[in-house]
């Protein structure tokens, strides 16, 4: 939700006056107002205390961006603190440094999985750029934390946690931090990075994150001047089927991604052939503010399933095309959602094959072994190279064939783990899944409820507006303008792969904030 809010320093003259415009203090931001936190609050029902939470402070060290460079991505790799037996993270949070906050961008933690004398004289180091060519692979591709732009960090619910394991686990982890700077400012440090919080009072389950999406790659283009244009990254059947227990995983939190043009997100998920209400979405996704979003009840995602991470983007401030990639001006489709228990399947993305790609824009064939990259059919193109076609195609009269050719071509599957591609996946290229039974949003009028009965709730006993509503209740669904999100009579993925898709009720509660304005909000679980 937007908060539009306003105060003065002087009081009004009665409780229903007007703030005066001169000397009014006034912003907007983004909020989940909503939101619970995860962490059991301790009252009378629940007298255990918990023993104090040890700390990791994972920070950079005086990185400098560099002059006349809008954008630097740091890799930093650290040893993992000393401890003789499983921990869990039951906590993380940005620290950042005063003032670089306008820097930075993103900020994801991996396990490193590589040859372990290399990432030892690694973790010697303040860092390095990432990828640069002339240093090792460290193999550091699955995720353990990640905060991107408005995120404070996130809570685990208190049957989970990432497991901290000196006996099987990593002892090596990288920061990679994504630094802009549009301005060029000079002279620019910055320290900042991550704290994880962890205990020896270990969970019930281990905690894992799963990324889904598009792979950071060119082949990944937005046409310029369009008011909508739709990406999607696939995780398959094969590697959900390779991977998940026939008991299913439960995700619990989502955290969507994209740079600038992204407008909307959505985490879909298909089985046997029926579209299953969104596990996520946000028909009003805001680039400058991704936080956690997390599900009202953790959903289930069985062996064979499909997930589509489903991004919408606006391109009608870009006269030129943009391209997938790890720059900010460049664009990316991910969705990372945490789930329990842990699996081995880290990254599942996906990205249009190559023969889709040339289809899309009109292209039989390119020439063999051409540098720069040159077209050979048909006729019409031929002599023109890669690059000319790509910035010279008439995306106002071919938009529309591009995005249909884009989603019934091929796409190429990327899945895998800390330790490499799931066997049988290299070289698959695939289809769009085949769905009998689409899901439909179903509008419904918003529900007036008295009053006094929402306020009740916001000032219950342990202070908690985000307080535990009746799971049989309506309420335990977020909903927005009507959208139908997954209501305990929808939810067919509780049921097991052999369930049927079904509809279900949706409801809509008023909230009423004093002082404060709320517009636009965003639909999560």
């Amino acid at each position: 939700m937007q908060v539009v809010w306003q105060y003065h320093v002087e009081e009004p003259v009665s409780a229903a006056g007007i703030l005066p415009d001169h000397g009014a203090v006034r912003g907007t931001r983004p909020l989940y107002l909503v939101q619970r936190d995860a962490q059991p609050r301790r009252n009378s029902r629940n007298p255990e205390t918990e023993k104090p939470l040890k700390i990791w402070d994972i920070l950079n060290k005086q990185v400098r961006l560099p002059m006349g460079q809008d954008t630097l991505l740091w890799c930093r790799v650290l040893k993992m603190p000393s401890i003789d037996r499983k921990h869990h993270v039951v906590k993380y949070e940005p620290v950042i440094q005063p003032g670089s906050h306008q820097y930075l961008h993103h900020m994801t933690l991996y396990e490193c999985r590589g040859n372990q004398t290399q990432l030892e004289a690694a973790a010697q180091t303040n860092g390095d750029v990432c990828n640069a060519p002339d240093k090792p692979a460290y193999q550091c591709n699955t995720i353990a934390a990640t905060w991107s732009l408005g995120s404070e960090g996130f809570n685990y619910p208190p049957e989970a946690g990432y497991p901290l394991n000196p006996s099987n686990g990593p002892h090596y982890y990288m920061l990679e931090t994504h630094y802009t700077n549009p301005q060029l400012d000079a002279f620019i440090s910055d320290s900042s990075g991550l704290r994880l919080l962890y205990t020896e009072q270990v969970r019930v389950h281990d905690a894992g994150i799963l990324s889904v999406g598009i792979d950071p790659n060119w082949r990944h283009i937005i046409p310029p001047g369009q008011h909508e244009v739709v990406s999607e990254g696939h995780c398959i059947s094969d590697c959900t089927g390779q991977t998940i227990p026939n008991t299913g995983i439960n995700m619990f939190a989502v955290i969507m991604h994209t740079h600038q043009l992204g407008r909307k997100v959505r985490l879909r998920q298909i089985r046997a052939g029926d579209e299953l209400p969104p596990i996520a979405a946000d028909v009003n996704y805001n680039p400058n503010y991704q936080e956690y979003r997390r599900l009202q009840r953790p959903i289930k995602v069985y062996p064979g399933d499909h997930l589509v991470a489903e991004c919408t983007y606006s391109s009608e401030t870009r006269g030129a095309i943009t391209l997938g990639g790890l720059g900010t001006r460049e664009e990316t489709c991910l969705v990372s959602a945490l789930y329990y228990p842990r699996i081995e399947l880290s990254l599942c993305y996906s990205l249009p094959s190559l023969p889709t790609v040339l289809h899309s824009l009109g292209i039989q064939k390119l020439k063999q072994g051409s540098s720069p990259v040159m077209i050979e059919e048909p006729r019409k193109l031929a002599g023109m190279t890669l690059e000319e076609r790509l910035l010279g195609y008439d995306w106002v009269s071919n938009f529309q064939s591009f995005q249909e050719v884009t989603r019934s071509g091929t796409f190429k599957p990327l899945c895998g783990n800390g330790k490499g591609a799931l066997p049988g996946t290299d070289n698959l290229e695939v289809h769009y899944p085949r769905i009998l039974r689409p899901y439909e949003e179903t509008s419904a009028p918003c529900a007036k409820k008295p009053l006094r009965n929402k306020l009740s709730m916001l000032l219950d006993e342990d202070g908690d507006i985000g307080a535990p509503v009746d799971p049989d209740s309506d309420e335990a669904n977020a909903v927005e303008r009507g959208q139908l999100v997954r209501s305990k009579v929808s939810r067919s993925s509780d049921a097991g792969p052999m369930a049927g898709s079904s509809s279900g009720l949706a409801v809509s509660t008023a909230m009423i904030l004093a002082a404060a304005t709320v517009v636009a909000g965003a639909a999560f679980r």
